[in-house]
């Protein structure tokens, strides 16, 4: 049976995805603080729940700072839902690819995409001249994380002049993603250090740009580990965190000095369906219910005496064997999920929470829409 408004959450069938909305608003009104302390702009990374009116109630408590999306299929679905100030953090590569950005482009007021090569800058180019538009660019600069962008130094110089004297092109500055940090730093001193570093990294971009005179107006960077962290250096304008509404086992163990079970809106509720001896239960939630494309395993929300020990596409293997509870089938186990923007993709539907009842309902709208 499908969830209604106003049920109770004990009376939910699971496995069901539940966000705390009380939790999510605290966590989006933290991350609003800390753009408002170091003067940037909180553009949110709807890539995490792929929810248009998630992505409207962000831009509200942000300040209108707009969000991001990670493919165009996210694009269209927010775009079609009313969200008109996007930043596209991946390039746009393949001609029906083009098109439907140039498309886009003239039907929402702010659209920018991302570019590292003089091939992706070449074929927007293209299309944006076929399809008589300016197309707003930002370039990809690697500060670290060696997975896209383009190197610090003078190829990043002759990228933003290719940009800059392209016709239909119009240079909005770079992005300066640092997540590479995360798996290097253990402390918040850490943390501190090494997201300095890597936007002296982009601030050194951003003098050799402008050097060639050619303005930088923005800055973008971060994600929900890093931003509170880099937002603080004077180069950067904009700050694109996507988990920090919800949080989830990873941002838990890697910033417990930040992060607590109180912070972790979103969790699954599942039930006992099988409890083969004392040490042992089984709950409907497994692979297919959490995703486990992360070393971190799903932790109970509410209790630290058992444990999430494996997992098999719908069972998931409890450990009791800590625990003084004597278990039944038919009780419900609440868990934190291992990574949240996985674990939504696997859901059609997100459960808003409040004071143990259902008060919202949001559908995941762009779940598996990849291109």
């Amino acid at each position: 049976m499908a969830p209604t408004l106003y049920q109770p959450v004990e009376d939910l069938e699971t496995p069901a995805l539940l966000v705390d909305i009380d939790a999510m608003e605290r966590n989006i009104e933290e991350y609003a603080a800390v753009a408002d302390e170091n003067d940037v702009t909180l553009r949110s990374h709807i890539k995490t729940h792929k929810n248009a009116e998630l992505a409207a109630l962000e831009d509200e408590m942000t300040d209108g700072g707009g969000i991001c999306c990670q493919t165009l299929g996210e694009v269209e679905t927010m775009a079609r839902n009313g969200i008109d100030d996007i930043y596209l953090s991946y390039q746009v590569v393949g001609e029906r690819k083009l098109d439907r950005f140039c498309w886009l482009s003239q039907k929402v007021e702010k659209l920018a995409t991302t570019v590292d090569s003089a091939a992706t800058i070449d074929l927007l180019q293209d299309a944006a001249q076929a399809h008589e538009i300016t197309a707003d660019v930002i370039l990809e600069v690697d500060v670290g994380l060696h997975r896209t962008g383009v190197a610090p130094g003078p190829e990043a110089v002759a990228l933003a002049e290719r940009i800059d004297e392209a016709a239909n092109l119009s240079f909005d500055g770079i992005l300066a993603y640092e997540s590479h940090v995360k798996a290097e730093a253990e402390t918040e001193s850490e943390f501190d250090e090494l997201c300095w570093e890597a936007m002296e990294l982009g601030e050194d971009v951003v003098d050799d740009i402008e050097a060639a005179g050619i303005p930088v107006d923005e800055v973008k960077v971060g994600g929900t580990a890093t931003s509170r962290y880099s937002g603080k250096h004077p180069v950067v304008t904009e700050i694109n965190p996507g988990m920090y509404p919800f949080n989830d086992v990873g941002e838990l163990e890697l910033r417990p000095w930040e992060v607590s079970k109180d912070d972790c809106a979103a969790t699954i509720v599942t039930t006992v369906i099988s409890v083969p001896d004392d040490d042992r239960l089984v709950v409907d939630g497994g692979s297919k219910t959490f995703s486990l494309d992360k070393p971190q395993m799903p932790v109970p929300k509410n209790r630290d005496d058992i444990e999430y020990a494996n997992a098999s596409e719908e069972h998931g293997w409890i450990d009791t064997s800590n625990s003084d509870e004597s278990f039944a089938v038919g009780d419900r186990l609440e868990f934190i999920v291992p990574h949240v923007c996985t674990t939504i993709n696997l859901h059609d539907l997100i459960i808003g929470v409040r004071d143990d009842q259902v008060e919202e309902l949001w559908e995941v709208q762009a779940r598996g829409k990849v291109r």
